[in-house]
């Protein structure tokens, strides 16, 4: 598709195509930020081996809470529903269709087919809202669509940058858009939450029934993610006694690298992938927030091996085979084949695996609260 760094989905919304790129980013950068600093406890005994001590013990630097006195609470609350409601109506809020010429600034609706050397290239063809001059769609895309006319087609040919849709018969081609306008979006209309809204998007015939529906629905969700609910209450009763020079070091090159990794993953310099984020630059992220989210990734390492360590929590082969397995599927278009993958991110993989291993110990070992009696 024509959006920009191959993230606007077919018949998708672009008025939220911002809120969810950094949404993603965010959870990937702090994913990567988290997992790639060594909450394994060999990992960090092997790079932090010069520490004083004839061992290194996690535990004489972070103080680990009653975590067996816990009571994680998973329970459905009546604002947990009202955010699906109201996301719900979001997603089916629709606009006043205007005529007009398109101008800086406009969101319009618009159908878009684009072709390679004369032929359809189905990846950058679709339906989408796009807001003129916002820079989430391919450069060139929004200023080709400013001055036409509503219910008209135009075309206009822009190249792709490679890495754009990870396909070689587009990345690094002038793609030729024909875009017809179908709409200017006026005011926008956001239905009522009502029986009538719910037996048109739904098998529901009422408000009460789609709000039990929901309810269930977040129960399960709620159920299947406890070890995440539990790993952040953990994390809150556990306090660092000190930061480590080394471990701290290796989190802010760690953070970094995260955001580094997303510029590389949505086609944009890093510069830009900061700015994303509402950062001048990489020197004003460096200044405001480094430090603070490499402090909360050293008390992540050192809180896991400390909980691993006392409750002898490992993990078997087949474990990390499968995180090996789930991680690649997601990285094989960088590498030449899972063998140099797992070699590269072996120190990552074995952290992911641990983590893992661990949330699971702490769902199956402390005391959730459902809500219900």
């Amino acid at each position: 598709m024509a959006g920009k760094n191959n993230v606007n989905q077919t018949g998708g919304n672009s008025k939220n195509t911002k809120k969810i790129i950094i949404i993603a980013a965010v959870c990937a950068a702090l994913f990567l930020a988290g997992l790639t600093s060594g909450l394994l406890a060999p990992s960090i005994k092997e790079k932090f081996d010069n520490i004083p001590g004839d061992k290194f013990n996690a535990k004489d630097y972070i103080n680990v809470g009653d975590y067996k006195s816990l009571n994680v609470s998973i329970a459905v609350t009546q604002d947990d529903i009202d955010l699906e409601i109201d996301d719900l109506r979001e997603q089916h809020t629709i606009y006043e269709q205007l005529d007009g010429t398109v101008s800086d600034g406009d969101m319009v609706y618009a159908d878009f087919v684009g072709y390679v050397d004369g032929r359809r290239a189905d990846d950058t063809c679709g339906t989408d809202y796009v807001i003129i001059g916002s820079g989430d769609w391919l450069e060139g895309f929004e200023d080709g669509l400013k001055g036409a006319k509503t219910g008209t087609t135009v075309e206009f040919t822009i190249p792709v940058p490679i890495g754009t849709y990870g396909d070689n018969d587009i990345d690094g081609k002038n793609v030729t858009f024909k875009v017809k306008v179908e709409y200017i979006c006026g005011d926008s209309i956001v239905p009522e939450y009502t029986d009538d809204f719910v037996q048109s998007i739904s098998e529901y015939n009422t408000t009460d029934e789609y709000n039990e529906y929901l309810r269930q629905k977040l129960a399960k969700e709620n159920d299947e993610d406890k070890g995440e609910f539990a790993w952040t209450d953990f994390i809150e009763i556990c306090s660092v006694v000190k930061y480590p020079k080394e471990m701290m070091e290796e989190a802010r090159k760690s953070v970094l690298q995260g955001y580094y990794d997303m510029s590389v993953v949505y086609g944009c310099d890093e510069d830009e992938i900061f700015s994303m984020f509402g950062y001048e630059s990489e020197d004003d992220f460096r200044k405001t927030d480094l430090e603070e989210l490499a402090q909360d990734t050293v008390k992540e390492n050192l809180a896991a091996q400390a909980l691993a360590d006392l409750e002898g929590i490992s993990y078997t082969e087949e474990d990390y085979n499968s995180v090996v397995d789930e991680e690649y599927s997601f990285n094989n278009e960088e590498y030449s084949s899972k063998e140099e993958y797992e070699k590269k991110n072996r120190q990552m993989l074995k952290d992911t695996t641990l983590l893992k291993i661990v949330k699971e110990w702490l769902a199956e070992n402390i005391s959730f609260d459902t809500g219900t009696k």
